[in-house]
């Protein structure tokens, strides 16, 4: 048992709260100067269930002994009534503790979690407008934006898009719906026809830029590239830049779009035409070792977004050390609830057990002595002493 003051805090007008623990969770008391009741009121109505036990015992003497008194009362006054002097004492003891205003500690508050800085860059190059994850990629891509925005898993965002050059739309802030305006011009027409290639490290160095104009030393910084991985050169550079940015404080993860067997490409606006001038079809590809290694070299994660359960894998991922608004659950019931009801039940159990519902002895035990029962105390202690002269 632990009860001692607190160290902080008084109630009361003064008076330290006190706290008891009992290998379980701690509970204190706004009024410990009432604790004292607790063991007084069970001494005293111990004390007084001892005094009438006495007196029925004078009062069986008086009656000329045990057998009349059990066929004038139907029990018996000289045993010990120590289902009362229990029921009683702990009855009283849970009455006293409640006056003392039993509630339950609350427990210490968790550290806050590590604010999460978090640049976004978004692959657009026309590889991105493939058809084969039930839509286009890019659409996918600008799902997960809206998803991490909605899901608020990160403090500060930066949002960039990148095909063969990086350009910055948002920097890093803390304002998301900002975010959340700018993500419908994710869209693979922002690119012209020259610049379709997929620059990987200018992306990741873009996204690590974004940071440091902005930097805040105690943030998770995590680097999160969305692409297909449909690069015809650089990816040994790519590696280079995650692993240099991981090097740095970074995490580099990666959110891969597409499917094994790819699409076709055409270019946009040209009923169909293929994007190749020789009229060969343009297959978007999709690199998820590539992406892998990525993740892995910048000390990430890799998450396929192909699908909306990805989406909110990769969300979830993201948000799985951060405090949940449903992680707190009530406090159910205060102890002095449960103290009271306790009381109550085992005073009617004691009030039960003096009327005695609980082993009444039977009237006319045909082994008790025959014998005359006295009418009056008078006429008892008459009988006594006649008896005792004889």
């Amino acid at each position: 048992m632990d009860l001692r003051p607190r160290g902080a805090g008084t109630r009361h007008g003064g008076v330290p709260s006190a706290r008891l623990a009992l290998g379980g969770p701690a509970v204190t008391f706004d009024r410990p100067d009432l604790l004292i009741f607790a063991p007084a009121a069970a001494a005293l109505l111990v004390m007084l269930v001892l005094l009438q036990w006495r007196r029925g015992r004078r009062l069986v003497q008086a009656y000329g002994g045990r057998a009349p008194s059990l066929r004038l009362l139907g029990r018996d006054l000289t045993r010990l009534p120590l289902g009362r002097l229990v029921t009683l004492a702990l009855g009283a003891a849970a009455l006293g503790l409640v006056a003392a205003g039993p509630t339950p500690e609350q427990p210490d508050e968790p550290p806050p979690p590590t604010p999460i800085d978090l640049s976004i860059a978004v692959d657009v190059s026309h590889s991105m407008s493939a058809g084969d994850v039930d839509g286009e990629r890019i659409a996918r891509a600008r799902e997960l934006v809206d998803h991490i925005v909605q899901e608020g898993v990160a403090d500060r965002i930066s949002l960039s898009l990148f095909a063969d050059w990086p350009f910055d739309l948002v920097p890093m802030t803390d304002d998301q719906a900002v975010v959340s305006f700018f993500s419908p011009w994710l869209t693979p027409a922002l690119v012209g026809t020259r610049d379709q290639g997929t620059s990987m490290p200018a992306a990741i160095g873009s996204a690590r830029q974004a940071w440091e104009r902005r930097p805040r030393e105690d943030a998770r910084r995590i680097v999160l590239l969305v692409s297909d991985g449909e690069i015809y050169e650089g990816a040994a550079e790519a590696l280079d830049s995650a692993r240099a940015v991981s090097d740095a404080g970074f995490e580099v993860w990666v959110a891969g779009v597409g499917s094994a067997d790819g699409a076709p490409l055409f270019l946009p606006g040209s009923d169909g035409a293929p994007l190749l001038f020789d009229g060969a079809p343009v297959v978007a590809g999709y690199d998820r070792a590539l992406l892998e290694e990525l993740a892995s070299a910048g000390r990430g994660r890799f998450h396929d977004v192909s699908t909306v359960s990805g989406i909110r894998s990769l969300v979830g991922d993201l948000g799985r050390d951060r405090p949940s608004a449903e992680s707190t659950g009530g406090a159910g019931r205060a102890p002095a609830f449960w103290l009271l009801i306790a009381a109550l039940v085992l005073l009617a159990i004691e009030a039960s057990v003096d009327a005695g519902v609980f082993g009444r002895s039977r009237r006319g035990d045909p082994a008790a002595p025959a014998a005359t029962v006295p009418r009056s105390a008078r006429d008892a202690r008459s009988a006594a002493r006649r008896g005792r002269a004889a």
